[in-house]
């Protein structure tokens, strides 16, 4: 896991302590049972009995820290051999003292309280106001400008292979926005997702059918497979909604995107009038390109 270029780049006096030295080692450098010192001054401690040798060395730390002690309250304040000074102005060993010539010295006398703090200015903060409907007002106006222009993109095709070409392209790009970057990880849950990306194929699969079927039986095959994915999305929809709400605080912003219905709407009205007014037989690639987005954005 941890070759020697990694030890090489590590500077002089790191130490790589290899808990799998008796299998073999997670680290490339390491020597099995010995301590092992690289060229650029690395320590590598490849030991097999650690769990033996830590008894001993807490006791040498603890050991170490009591002496320490005992010397900061005596011999190490004045520096005078055979004189043990105890150190009244030190807080540690002031806290300590039990006992001094005969004379109580517990407790030890509370330290000086802190300086108090300046006075803030008393002036008044206002809060800031923020705008939860705003995010969702220019969103809407995107998706609008958005719809509008993939309409007119559809409307002056030229023939149905760029039709079908700009529709893979412009797909291939709004999934990956919407659906990878757009979305939380957590909300990435077949749970949420599956139904309604099932339900928007078939309802894409429906209205091919409806725009290119010559057959009364197929159109209402069509027709009838449009309807129900469609109910099935927006019945989606809402328990999603209803599920996350769970999860939702009182103190959470507002959420507004019931507007955009509004270019759901618009869109939808220039595609009847562009299809019915028979001028631009390649909307339906636009009408369908749009709806994906939307069913994608609101995901």
């Amino acid at each position: 896991m941890v070759t020697k270029d990694m030890v090489a780049k590590m500077k002089a006096g790191s130490v790589t302590v290899d808990l799998a030295a008796e299998n073999g080692g997670n680290v490339e450098t390491t020597v099995k049972d010995e301590k092992f010192i690289t060229d650029n001054g690395v320590i590598c401690l490849g030991y097999t009995d650690l769990a033996s040798r830590l008894p001993t060395t807490s006791s040498s730390l603890y050991s170490n820290n009591i002496s320490k002690l005992l010397l900061s309250a005596g011999p190490m304040t004045t520096k005078v051999k055979d004189y043990y000074h105890i150190d009244h102005d030190d807080e540690v060993v002031r806290g300590m003292l039990v006992l001094e010539k005969g004379n109580l010295m517990w407790p030890a006398p509370l330290p000086p309280p802190p300086p108090p703090k300046p006075e803030a200015s008393k002036t008044e903060v206002t809060p800031e106001v923020i705008d939860y409907r705003a995010p969702y007002v220019q969103g809407a106006k995107t998706a609008a400008i958005t719809a509008s222009s993939i309409l007119a993109i559809g409307g002056v095709s030229p023939n149905p292979a760029f039709s079908s070409m700009f529709t893979t392209f412009a797909l291939s790009n709004v999934i990956g926005v919407q659906v990878v970057l757009g979305v939380t990880h957590a909300l990435h849950s077949p749970l949420m997702a599956v139904t309604n990306a099932i339900s928007g194929t078939t309802a894409l699969g429906g209205m091919h059918l409806l725009a290119h079927s010559t057959s009364p039986s197929v159109t209402a095959l069509g027709a009838l497979a449009t309807t129900l994915s469609t109910v099935n999305i927006v019945g989606g929809f809402i328990v999603t909604t209803k599920m996350l709400d769970m999860f939702k605080r009182p103190t959470d912003p507002p959420e507004y995107y019931h507007l955009y219905g509004i270019p759901a709407a618009g869109a939808m009205a220039l595609y009847g009038a562009g299809s019915m007014s028979g001028k631009f037989p390649e909307i339906y690639f636009a009408a369908t390109y749009n709806l994906v987005c939307i069913e994608l954005h609101l995901m």
